[in-house]
Formats: C-alpha cells, sequence, structure tokens
C-alpha cells in the first residue's frame, strides 16, 4: 500500500516564495495516468461504525485524509492512516475504508480515469476483499 505524507521536505519554489511538499513528485506518474482523464475531486465522509463497501474501478484513486483516522484496505493489505496521509488505490484494486474509534473519518478524494465517456456512473463495481 502506498501512503505518502507531507511531513517531508520542501521544494522551494516560485523565486523564494513557495515552499511545495510533493507527495507525488512532478511526472512520476505521467507513464502510469497517460491516457487518463480527472474524474472527479471531492470530499468525502463515512461515519462511525460504518465502512465504505468494498469496491473496484479502472481509475488511480487518491483519498487524502482530512480528519478522523482510519484502516484502509487495499486487496489484502490494511493500514491505520490519519490527517496529513495519501493513499493511493491503484487502478481495479480492491479496496476500503472504516473509521476507528467513535468519530468519522472525512477525506479528500481525486481520480484519475481510464474509464470510457459515462462509464463512472454513480456506483462502483462492488467486490469482495480478501480477509
Amino acid at each position: 500500500m502506498n501512503v505518502m505524507n507531507a511531513r517531508i521536505e520542501p521544494t522551494v519554489e516560485h523565486g523564494g516564495t513557495c515552499r511545495t511538499f510533493f507527495m507525488v513528485p512532478k511526472e512520476a506518474m505521467r507513464g502510469d495516468t497517460e491516457g487518463s482523464y480527472l474524474e472527479y475531486v471531492s470530499e468525502f465522509e463515512i461515519a462511525a461504525g460504518s465502512h465504505l463497501e468494498p469496491h473496484r474501478h479502472n481509475t488511480h484513486e487518491f483519498y487524502y485524509v482530512l480528519k478522523g483516522s482510519a484502516l484502509m484496505q487495499i486487496g489484502a493489505e490494511k493500514r491505520e492512516v490519519e490527517p496529513g496521509d495519501l493513499v493511493h488505490i491503484p487502478p481495479n484494486a480492491v479496496h476500503s475504508i472504516a473509521p476507528i474509534g467513535d468519530q468519522p473519518v472525512r477525506a479528500l478524494a481525486f481520480a484519475a480515469s481510464f474509464l470510457p465517456p459515462g462509464g463512472a456512473g454513480t456506483e462502483a463495481e462492488k467486490a469482495e476483499l480478501p480477509v
């Protein structure tokens, strides 16, 4: 599971006026995302005691945790994530996320998609996670 965080050394840019914390460096995913498009940018929230239904889709999806902590599962791999973590979910990987404790988890999500026009629909393909 690839989880990145902005707790890294910054790159000084724009004549020294901006300190940029690259969680994914410029051009680092060009080859993997060539021929894709930005499908969406959103925030989502999962209530305590609930979980995101396991699913898959043909996108590079990213969750940036804003609030709360959660157990992220991609395939058979599980990891706790917290505010400031950026999770990369590879195309067609079965995934789910569930809050830890009695607070919801809120995250920014965005995806680079390979789906055909209209292919995203409103629901992802349901799938089973390994135990």
